[in-house]
Order: C-alpha cells, then structure tokens, then sequence
C-alpha cells in the first residue's frame, strides 16, 4: 500500500496517481544510494528503500522498476517536466520573474556515447545559475554525430515550454552553426555566443567592409586583417570585431587571441548577436558550467553512462531523474559553503582559482546518509521543498 505522500511533493504531479508518484521517488532514492542509473545496480539498494515485511526477491525488484519506465513511456515528456519544475524550485529559482540577477545565460550542448550498436546523444539545454548549469531540457537524438536544425529547435521549444526565456543570452560551441539556427534563436528573442571554426564567414567578412565605429573599429578590415590585429600584444585581452549581415540580420564576429598559450587554436573566432565585444569575450568561458555538469552526471557523480537502455523515451526519463537529484546535491552544496568559513581551493597555472571539493560534490558527500528508507527520504524531501525558497548563493567565494 501506497504510504502517505506529502502535498510538498504532490502538488509537482497533479496528473499522476500516489503509486506512480510512489514507484518514481523509489526508482529515484535506488538511483542516489547505488549513485549509477544501471538497474541492475539499483534493484539491490530496493529491499532497504521499500522495506517491506516479507523478504522480496530482487528479480521482483527489478520488475518493479523496469514497469516503471515501461508504463510511462507514454507520459515521460511531462514527467520530466515536473521534474524539472520541481529541480528549479528546489533552487529557488523563480519562474514568474526569471530574469533576475542570478539567471541571464542558457548553455547548449551534447554528450554522447555508445551502448553497444546504439548510439546515445543526449542534446541538453541547460540554465546557468551562477557557477552552475541545470539541465531544463533534452533530447535523446539516437545518434552520436552532431545534430541537425530541427533537433535543436526542439530542444529550445522544450525549453520555453518549462520558463519564459526571451531575452536570455544562448551560449554554445563550433558545431552549432547555420545560418538559418542563428535566424531563428533571434525569432526566439534570445541572444547568442557562439564559438566559430577558423575560416566560417570569411567571404562575408572579406566583402560586407565599411567604415570604422564606435563599436566596430575594424569594420573595414578583411578575415586576414582581423587575424593579424588579434595577434598584436594590444588586442591581446580585448579581441577584434566587425559586423557582418546575414540572412537580413546584423551580427558581431570577433577575433581573439586564445589565453592558453599551450592551445592547439590560437585564435579564438565568435558570432553573437551581442555589439560588446568584451561582454562577448567575458561571456563565452561560462559555457564550460554545462561540461562540468555533464561530468558530474557521469563520472562523478550518478554514472549517466551506466544507462541499459535503448529506447530514447527511457533514456529522456531517466536523464530527468539524474538531473533532480543533481539539483538536490546542488542546493545541498551551496548550503553547506555558505556557512563554511574555511574553503579549499584549487589554483592553476593561469591564475584561475576553483573550489577543492565542487558544489555537487560536496552536497552528494553531505546528503549521504540522511535517508535510508522511502519514508525518511519522503521526510527530507518535505522538508527541503518546505524551505525552497530560501536564498542561496550561488557565486560561492
């Protein structure tokens, strides 16, 4: 019988009976006590999380959780988007003023790997929250290559359909490219930083020359011209830029010296629909908060890679489960540094400095072992979604 579920929990699934709601918080609890989305890792964590009276074989257990996935095939779009609501206010982040101090970059990007013959690629668009990314939508291409116009459209539609994103600025590396993807995302109202391969454009940038500009000094200057004042020690931390005209629609390209000396690319080549080339320049490192989000996904965190599955619907479901409890270890993490007086860092030859122990690192080794069972993981969960809405901070210093 179904235990009691709080109205905390409840109220993320209105459209889903106690025992749907009941099986997705214990196939989540298996998946944070066996840290791996293999089922057949989770099915042994079961018998402590369920606890029931009558020793259970765990071939019953992994019935359980296999019917799960499988009779929600049909609903795993909306599934995942309580997930996600409930991941966002988790962290405090408020959807009716989404465009506060804390929220102004969205990052997109993939991660891939093989299961056998099947290729898993998961395209993942994620909210930068300060030193962080949350995953708010993805799509399970079944395909390792890179992906197409219409996949990422989806991926972006999935998107709005969770938050109001107009506005917020989309930053993404080399292979997001297109002409027709960079019309688009501005129908959508969102700017955009997104990394170049050396040589895209040159034509354009070779014939659209005129004349220099507050904001565009080297306006009149060919691809080969833009190079070459990149390299100079002067342009060394502010770049080069022009404008071009594409499709009807004005963008900024900016050429900049790579700031690792040791880089295989020296330069470094963007387009944006941002004028500011420094804002541009400052903006694109942050892209980087979606691999380490990808990373803690995976190997360092929930072993995302241990997935068996091979329908994408599946895959999509489960992804949203890792990205919840990759959210609970957040908040978890930023509560714990923001009463820590004494941090550890990490410092690197470039003078970048970074936390010892990461933000979900630290909350993943916190939360472990403040349940054990569903009824007290129920309990944490009420008392954690109680308290959503208190402030955290985000830049942890």
């Amino acid at each position: 019988m179904p235990l009691s579920l709080p109205d905390e929990i409840t109220r993320y699934f209105p459209n889903y009976a106690p025992h749907v709601v009941q099986n997705l918080l214990i196939t989540t609890e298996g998946v944070f006590e066996a840290q791996s989305t293999n089922l057949n890792k989770v099915k042994l964590k079961l018998p402590n999380i369920i606890r029931t009276e009558k020793p259970s074989k765990t071939s019953a257990h992994y019935k359980r959780l296999y019917r799960f996935f499988k009779d929600n095939e049909v609903h795993q779009a909306d599934l995942m988007r309580c997930l996600v609501l409930c991941s966002l206010d988790l962290l405090g982040i408020d959807l009716s003023s989404p465009k506060g101090r804390h929220i102004r970059y969205l990052s997109l990007d993939g991660t891939s790997w093989a299961l056998g013959t099947k290729k898993i690629h998961l395209l993942t668009l994620a909210l930068v929250v300060g030193s962080v990314s949350i995953p708010i939508w993805w799509e399970e291409l079944d395909k390792k290559g890179l992906s197409n116009f219409e996949e990422r459209k989806r991926v972006i539609e999935g998107g709005f359909a969770i938050m109001d994103l107009d506005g917020f600025c989309l930053l993404a590396d080399r292979e997001y490219l297109g002409q027709a993807w960079y019309k688009y995302l501005v129908s959508k109202g969102l700017d955009f930083v997104i990394r170049l391969k050396r040589g895209i454009f040159k034509k354009h940038i070779d014939q659209q020359c005129g004349t220099k500009s507050t904001l565009f000094a080297h306006q009149s200057y060919t691809y080969r011209a833009l190079e070459n004042s990149a390299n100079q020690a002067k342009y060394r931390h502010s770049g080069v830029c022009k404008q071009i005209e594409l499709l009807g629609i004005k963008y900024t390209i900016v050429v900049f010296k790579n700031p690792n000396p040791n880089a295989e690319q020296p330069l470094l080549y963007f387009i944006s629909t941002l004028k500011k080339k420094r804002k541009i320049i400052k903006a694109y490192p942050i892209r980087w908060t979606i691999e380490c989000c990808f990373k803690h996904l995976k190997s360092k965190g929930f072993d995302l890679e241990g997935i068996r599955f091979r329908k994408s619907k599946k895959i999509m479901l489960m992804m949203g489960i890792v990205v919840f409890l990759y959210s609970l270890c957040i908040r978890q993490g930023l509560l714990v540094y923001a009463t820590s007086i004494n941090k550890k860092w990490k410092v690197f030859k470039d003078g970048i400095r970074t936390l010892a122990v990461s933000i979900f690192r630290k909350g993943l080794e916190n939360i472990c072992g403040m349940f054990r069972d569903l009824r007290s993981f129920l309990y944490f969960l009420k008392q954690v979604l109680h308290t959503k809405k208190l402030t955290l901070k985000y830049n942890v210093q």
